[in-house]
């Protein structure tokens, strides 16, 4: 028996959109661990491509999967309130990881985003 980390795809976050979240899982091939994910809960089954990944780890790592594993907070949740208040927080960190546009005026804003619209123009009729 090996130890692996399935990352699964798993739902209840809104229409169209899914949280990955890894499982440890301790399993004799790849393919008995994928299956062991799909039928877990919070997993999107319906999908194809509800698995998105699987590898190997070492005793060490899936011990320390496991504590986090247990300490998930969408992975805890029991109510559509406690899900829906952990994807709000996990799309916050999410945005602030992106790299925001800053003007320094207003004219330099607007300039920006008329030029922005000209490429957009010039694409749609080419």
């Amino acid at each position: 028996m090996k130890y692996y980390l399935v990352t699964a795809k798993c739902g209840h976050v809104g229409k169209g959109k899914y949280i990955e979240v890894d499982f440890p899982i301790y399993a004799r091939t790849k393919s008995e661990a994928a299956q062991k994910c799909l039928k877990k809960k919070k997993v999107k089954k319906q999908l194809k491509n509800a698995i998105s990944w699987v590898r190997e780890i070492t005793l060490e790592e899936y011990e320390q999967k496991l504590i986090s594993f247990k300490n998930n907070k969408y992975i805890k949740a029991h109510t559509k309130r406690e899900i829906i208040e952990y994807w709000e927080i996990a799309r916050a960190m999410s945005n602030d990881n992106q790299r925001k546009r800053s003007f320094q005026n207003r004219e330099e804003r607007i300039a920006y985003i008329l030029k922005k619209n000209k490429i957009r123009e010039a694409y749609q009729y080419a």
